[in-house]
């Protein structure tokens, strides 16, 4: 995960803007993943091989920190209850979604760096 934002970063311009939105910690869809589906910590296998991980705002903001973007970023709770036909009941949808600036500094940074040595 963290090469994969990683490379975000670089190819976003300074000032370009990275929307994240997933899974949250306590979503109801990881109640409906059988417990040998579970292939790390908060990390299950879907049916067709992809992965589904379940993510805290700890580790979204350092995911995304630490790869170079903003420290002031939107990091936002998304709650909502979603009727789930097969389940026959609501149940609730947890998660984040964030906004994540490449900043303009890093440039600067560099231009700096290239002038001056």
């Amino acid at each position: 995960m963290p090469s994969a934002i990683r490379e975000c970063f670089s190819v976003l311009k300074p000032g370009g803007l990275l929307l994240f939105r997933d899974y949250g910690l306590y979503d109801m869809t990881i109640l409906r993943f059988e417990p040998d589906k579970r292939v790390g910590f908060r990390e299950y296998m879907r049916s067709d091989g992809t992965r589904s991980y379940f993510f805290c705002a700890d580790t979204v903001r350092d995911l995304f920190t630490g790869s170079g973007f903003n420290k002031h970023l939107s990091l936002n709770i998304v709650m909502s209850n979603q009727q789930i036909a097969e389940l026959g009941r609501a149940c609730l949808e947890f998660g984040f979604m964030g906004n994540f600036r490449n900043p303009f500094d890093a440039i600067l940074h560099n231009f700096v760096h290239l002038v001056y040595g």
